[in-house]
């Protein structure tokens, strides 16, 4: 009974030990890079300022941090975008050589586009990719 109850005892501890050991993600916020697109320094959710290393993030930029003992290495956080929106559009103008350059939107507007192998009056799908507005054929 006593073996049974050390053994027990004594796996407890053990899991204890090796649960201690894993790292917890936090989440924090860029407070300072080095100039060079490295964090040096951030924001934890209790307003604390402590030094990180962060390749590759900015000041402001969000990151999930880890403690390692020795330092507290960050990435950025991975937020999911919503897929792009797909308006529709009519080609003003092409280029003569079968790309829609400049197109009219639901407002009226005229705007430039990328359209390849499309010819003006032609309607279009379109998507803002933000640099540019994207077309193709309805």
């Amino acid at each position: 009974m006593l073996h049974k109850v050390g053994k027990t005892l004594g796996v407890a501890i053990a899991v204890m030990c090796l649960a201690s050991t894993l790292a917890v993600a936090t989440e924090m916020t860029c407070a300072k890079d080095n100039g060079k697109g490295d964090c040096i320094a951030a924001t934890g959710p209790d307003g604390k300022m402590v030094v990180v290393v962060g390749e590759g993030l900015k000041a402001g930029e969000p990151m999930d941090c880890v403690d390692r003992g020795n330092m507290v290495a960050c990435q950025a956080v991975v937020v999911a975008s919503a897929p792009p929106v797909t308006f529709m559009m009519t080609c003003a103008k092409d280029n003569g050589k079968g790309d829609c350059i400049a197109a009219t939107g639901p407002d009226g507007k005229v705007v430039v586009v990328v359209g390849e192998g499309l010819k003006a009056g032609e309607p279009m799908d379109c998507v803002d990719r933000g640099n540019m507005i994207a077309c193709q054929a309805r």
